[in-house]
């Protein structure tokens, strides 16, 4: 199992942020949690992956976490979008503008 810690910082862009931002699993069916890093007060919303890849199962989503299974039958990285709602706005973490140094999306990296 992989756990990504989840923050929430309504000023920046994007507001929010994954850690690992980058999170890598080997092969063979794994299990990744998406959970609130410390002190975080949101629900979660959604997942979605940039080109809808197969070896991601439905996520499960609820209020204090998001659930996907990973087949990882081939290696490649699975650009994301994870979104979440604090009284009632979602926030994305996808940047509204390009910056310079910007790291791009979250990703799972399959080895």
């Amino acid at each position: 199992m992989s756990t990504v810690q989840v923050s929430l910082d309504t000023s920046a862009d994007p507001p929010v942020t994954c850690n690992p931002h980058k999170t890598s699993v080997n092969r063979g069916n794994q299990t990744i949690d998406w959970v609130p890093a410390q002190n975080q007060t949101f629900s979660f919303t959604s997942l979605t992956f940039a080109g809808s890849p197969s070896c991601f199962s439905t996520p499960t989503v609820t209020n204090s976490q998001i659930s996907v299974t990973d087949d990882d039958q081939a290696a490649g990285d699975y650009a994301y979008t994870i979104v979440v709602t604090r009284n009632g706005v979602p926030y994305s973490s996808t940047a509204s503008r390009i910056t310079g140094g910007g790291g791009g999306d979250p990703s799972i990296k399959n080895n």
